[in-house]
């Protein structure tokens, strides 16, 4: 079962933002005098391709639960979990290096102290399918906030 992403709005913003600077810099060797056609190339290359790692790791995001494992693509970064070293999962806020494009995650735990941040866009549907493939996982789950009358 494939999972998409949850992605904040600001931080898509950001992250687009900062790919359009990146080409507008790339190209603007281009059109300004000074930078001559090597400096001028060398500047275009870089920028495209941190430009392009940027799409890649940003539309390049997904997870997949197998029936044997926990599969975690980012762009070109990719990562297998096995389910019987899985041993707890909980939701959490926080930014964290990871695989994740949100602040909304679920953090999983797996082996002897490895821990791995995931963004399901349907977090309770992602947590549920790894309830029932993991037999020996702990789910903390967070608490409902009370709303105020």
């Amino acid at each position: 079962m494939k999972f998409v992403p949850r992605r904040d709005r600001w931080l898509s913003v950001v992250i687009w933002l900062s790919i359009a600077a990146l080409v507008v810099a790339g190209l603007s060797p281009l059109f300004v005098d000074g930078a001559g056609v090597i400096g001028g190339t060398i500047i275009l290359l870089v920028c495209f391709v941190f430009a392009i790692s940027m799409v890649w790791l940003w539309c390049g995001t997904y997870y997949v639960i197998t029936k044997s494992e926990l599969f975690i693509r980012s762009g070109p970064f990719t990562k297998s979990i096995a389910f019987d070293s899985i041993t707890k999962v909980k939701p959490v806020r926080s930014w964290v290096s990871s695989a994740a494009t949100s602040s909304h995650r679920v953090e999983i735990e797996y082996g002897k102290y490895d821990v791995v941040h995931v963004s399901p866009l349907d977090q309770e549907a992602f947590i549920e399918e790894l309830r029932t493939r993991c037999s020996r996982v702990q789910i903390e789950m967070l608490p409902l906030r009370r709303t105020v009358p």
